[in-house]
């Protein structure tokens, strides 16, 4: 009975740790508003946001050209993603993301809009550079709408506060069912090494989360999805730091219960109970009892109790 309550308490306990975890990476990672400028500077750097602004200004500056004018889709292409490097063009996009991000984690109500006008001139200023010729037949700023695939994300300013507090539950409810489990075991360094191997999981699934979900993500073709991974690209830096430190503690109360069961196997066995303590290799003698003054002496098995004269 003791044994299972005891499994019952490490295993909720160990359940409880993995929520406040996850709820710890989420808090400091894409939760984070503090992280907002480091955010937008990595995702204006993610093919599938230059792609999806090179393509509509590509498609700007071939409709601003007059028909027929020699110039391959290739060419365009290259001259739209070469426009992206303007600091003008960066600026821009690098606003509207900050502002994607901010919505996201509720600290921005408004809606997300992008400036097209410096991509726009940015645009046609490279063109210009490649092809001298076509000056003439381009407008100051061709017509361009682009529509980032950040400026549909959701406003989920509730989900911070949310898990910061569920974090603290969660924290407080492992230690708790953690403790009270290693007190009810009668097998504590199992309890021990039950936790190591948790921490050391946990924090290998965080590199395969943190960061192989994420690039796997920024490789599909649905737009949202590889805003989403892109985001996560920019957002586990903070996470490296507590990602090695739980693979260390895992590793340490491995160890730590490994040699706990050695330090108990070199203890001598416990006396036990009810009788005089005997160590190894000792034969017990026979226990001599105390003489009794006023008592009548024992008779010697085998003879008669009777005297000579009786």
């Amino acid at each position: 009975m003791r044994r299972a309550v005891a499994s019952i308490l490490v295993t909720l306990g160990l359940v409880s740790a993995g929520v406040a975890w996850w709820a710890f990476a989420a808090r400091y990672t894409v939760l984070d508003s503090a992280r907002s400028e480091r955010i937008a500077q990595t995702l204006i750097e993610q093919p599938v946001i230059q792609d999806a602004v090179a393509e509509g200004l590509g498609n700007a500056l071939t409709q601003a050209l007059p028909p027929g004018t020699p110039i391959s889709h290739e060419e365009i292409s290259a001259v739209a993603h070469r426009a992206l490097a303007d600091p003008r063009a960066m600026a821009a996009l690098k606003s509207t993301l900050l502002a994607s991000h901010q919505r996201l984690v509720g600290n921005y109500d408004g809606p997300v809009t992008l400036d097209v006008s410096p991509i726009a001139v940015a645009g046609r200023d490279a063109l210009v550079t490649a092809r001298p010729d076509l000056a003439g037949l381009l407008p100051d700023a061709p017509t361009l709408s682009v529509d980032l695939p950040t400026q549909h994300l959701p406003k989920l300013g509730w989900l911070p506060e949310r898990t910061r507090e569920l974090f603290g539950l969660a924290m407080m409810l492992a230690l708790t069912l953690l403790g009270l489990g290693m007190v009810a075991s009668s097998d504590r360094p199992k309890v021990l090494s039950r936790a190591g191997r948790w921490a050391l999981r946990a924090g290998v699934f965080w590199f395969l989360f943190g960061w192989a979900i994420p690039y796997a993500l920024t490789r599909v073709g649905e737009p949202r999805l590889a805003a989403l991974g892109a985001i996560g690209v920019a957002t586990v830096g903070p996470m490296i730091a507590p990602a090695v430190l739980l693979l260390s503690a895992g590793i340490g109360a491995l160890l730590g219960a490994r040699a706990w069961r050695t330090a108990l196997a070199a203890l001598p066995p416990a006396p036990p109970s009810g009788g005089p303590y005997i160590s190894r290799g000792e034969v017990p003698g026979p226990v001599d009892r105390p003489s009794e003054p006023y008592g009548r002496p024992r008779q010697p098995v085998g003879t008669s109790s009777r005297t000579w004269w009786a």
